[in-house]
């Protein structure tokens, strides 16, 4: 080799010197990628798009306060992350890999530690989800079958639905679900409130409508019932009733907020994903394609084979 180097009239003249060795070289690999295009698997790519709508909008402070500042109807990043964290979480993965049979038709078997890794890292490897510059999601999921490689990217937005939208309707259900046990224990106290208004209106003789939490309203005339505890009967069922009318007016408020929790909360009621495009069975394979493969195979051959030669001849031309 020379001082300047490998210069191209030398890789020229190597090339004019072994043309027929790096014909046959740039041929043999091309034929061998083809062969390595056709024997082996075609793999094919499912695609679905979707948007995540904002979750508050499902919430009961902005489904009955109108006075509420107006809020985007799309998720924001935070919303995004979470969808995404859960997509790629087991929750959904576990369900959609249960779901499509994955490991029937992979011939693993999840019954065993082992077959279960697998049949996980096999599903990680061929599922992926990315965020678009507009806010969407795109799933996508790689299988030899197209019809199946569809399936899934459709399953895997399905359960995240169902999973993501379940979250909260869960924390409103659990709201809700407190709200009815206490109501159901202010029932009981009201009952039992009744019951000894009943008894003292029954031992003094009073039967006038007194409640002193309503306004001090009082219908009847007071009369003497000739009963020498008859003013101390009236203060105990004005005690007794302004507390029965307390705890008669939360549970009105509490019932009205057991409502406004269980709006939205069943199957298929405000949904949180929104799919733009349907993934449909691919029909041609992912990749560059056979023609494409096997013009970078000729190319890469063509490349290496004049790059060996002209070193080749570089390294004769130094020793002598």
């Amino acid at each position: 080799m020379s001082e300047a180097g490998l210069r191209l009239t030398d890789v020229a003249d190597s090339v004019r010197k072994h043309r027929n060795v790096i014909i046959l070289v740039t041929f043999g690999v091309a034929v061998a990628g083809a062969g390595f295009y056709l024997a082996g698997p075609k793999k094919f790519e499912g695609k679905t798009e979707f948007v995540v709508r904002n979750p508050m909008y499902a919430d009961r402070n902005f489904i009955y306060n109108t006075d509420t500042k107006l809020i985007d109807y799309f998720a924001n990043e935070d919303d995004i992350d979470r969808a995404m964290l859960m997509c790629e979480a087991d929750i959904v993965q576990s369900k959609v890999i249960k779901n499509m049979k994955l490991a029937e038709a992979y011939g693993l078997d999840p019954g065993n530690r082992k077959g279960e890794q697998q049949l996980s890292r096999r599903f990680s490897k061929n599922f992926n989800i990315t965020r678009t510059e507009y806010k969407s999601l795109i799933v996508s999921y790689v299988d030899v079958v197209p019809e199946r490689a569809a399936d899934v990217a459709n399953e895997c937005v399905r359960v995240l639905e169902d999973s993501y939208n379940e979250y909260y309707k869960e924390m409103r259900r659990s709201m809700a679900q407190s709200l009815t046990e206490r109501i159901n224990e202010e029932d009981s106290l009201i009952n039992s409130l009744t019951d000894s208004l009943v008894a003292l209106r029954n031992k003094y003789g009073i039967y006038d409508i007194m409640s002193p939490a309503r306004y001090n309203l009082m219908i009847g005339k007071m009369r003497e019932s000739g009963n020498s505890e008859y003013a101390r009967g009236i203060e105990m069922i004005q005690n007794i009733e302004s507390m029965k009318d307390e705890i008669v007016t939360n549970r009105a408020k509490q019932t009205t907020l057991v409502n406004q929790y269980k709006t939205g909360t069943k199957l298929n009621e405000m949904p949180l994903i929104k799919v733009v495009s349907v993934a449909i069975p691919p029909v041609s394979p992912k990749g560059i394609g056979g023609l494409y493969t096997v013009l970078a195979c000729g190319f890469l051959g063509f490349f290496f084979s004049t790059l060996i030669m002209a070193f080749a001849d570089a390294m004769k031309r130094q020793r002598k």
